[in-house]
């Protein structure tokens, strides 16, 4: 089974040559150092490529440097609830770029394992996983996706998949990478946002995920996908990836030039 695209011509480009172009020219507009190819993984908005495309052109820039094959992609599920974590046991992404194929054999591994289940509805009108994967299929053609949505998130259950995707990736590590889809706070103005955006990525580059855990559950800071944060940051505990860098922020006022109501993204990469 294919999994269609639900967001194309919406969230981005439904034609091909449009959006290969598009991601190509984000791509080139961001500058980056060498020293990213021994990258765990990523956090990456999930909005419309014409807010939040350039921010998540650096986290892919950084993933480019490594010679990856598997692209674990976690994110949060908005419209179904009711699970832990529905893997995604599709044969392929379908995007305007193509089919991504997925990592079946990853896909099953994970389906033995508690709490973690297919459930086909959480992903029929959710962007958060699906953006992802043009920019993909742009920088690694030939990668393989493992898709993960997380249906209740929490501390709790962060660190439960961290240590589940930690036993799956320990021995080849070199072989995958992890990208949590997260965008930041929802709908302040822009100062606010800013403010309150900064403070949550302060926390995420000191490794911090215990405080931004309590700031989350005390609604000081806000992240759709904050159970994704947690869990790379769980997983880069684990495995002992220390160096965490936030490469770009930015909010949705600064395109629409609306400042009154914005959403926050942030790019970051562990190392």
């Amino acid at each position: 089974m294919i999994m269609e695209p639900v967001v194309a011509g919406s969230f981005y480009s439904s034609n091909a040559r449009k959006l290969r172009q598009e991601i190509e020219d984000f791509l080139q507009a961001v500058e980056l150092p060498e020293k990213y190819s021994n990258c765990l993984g990523i956090i990456s908005p999930h909005a419309g490529y014409i807010y939040s495309g350039q921010c998540a052109a650096h986290g892919f820039k950084a993933l480019q440097q490594k010679a990856f094959e598997i692209a674990i992609i976690v994110a949060p599920c908005h419209r179904f609830a009711g699970f832990e974590f529905s893997v995604g046991s599709f044969q392929g992404y379908r995007t305007p770029l193509g089919i991504a194929d997925t990592a079946e054999d990853q896909i099953e591994i994970l389906l033995q394992k508690e709490g973690f289940d297919f459930i086909p509805q959480a992903y029929r009108s959710e962007n958060s996983l699906e953006v992802q994967i043009p920019f993909l299929q742009v920088i690694k053609p030939e990668v393989k996706i493992l898709p993960v949505l997380i249906g209740n998130q929490g501390k709790k259950n962060s660190q439960q998949l961290a240590q589940t995707l930690a036993e799956l990736i320990r021995k080849n590590r070199e072989r995958y990478v992890l990208i949590a889809s997260s965008d930041l706070s929802h709908y302040h103005a822009g100062g606010a946002a800013r403010e309150m955006d900064l403070k949550l990525a302060d926390l995420v580059q000191s490794g911090n995920a215990e405080e931004i855990s309590r700031l989350i559950d005390e609604r000081n800071i806000e992240a759709c996908g904050f159970g994704a944060i947690l869990t790379l940051l769980e997983l880069a505990r684990i495995l002992d990836y220390k160096k965490i860098e936030n490469l770009n922020y930015t909010h949705s006022g600064e395109i629409s030039h609306d400042h009154s109501a914005v959403v926050g993204y942030l790019s970051t990469v562990v190392y």
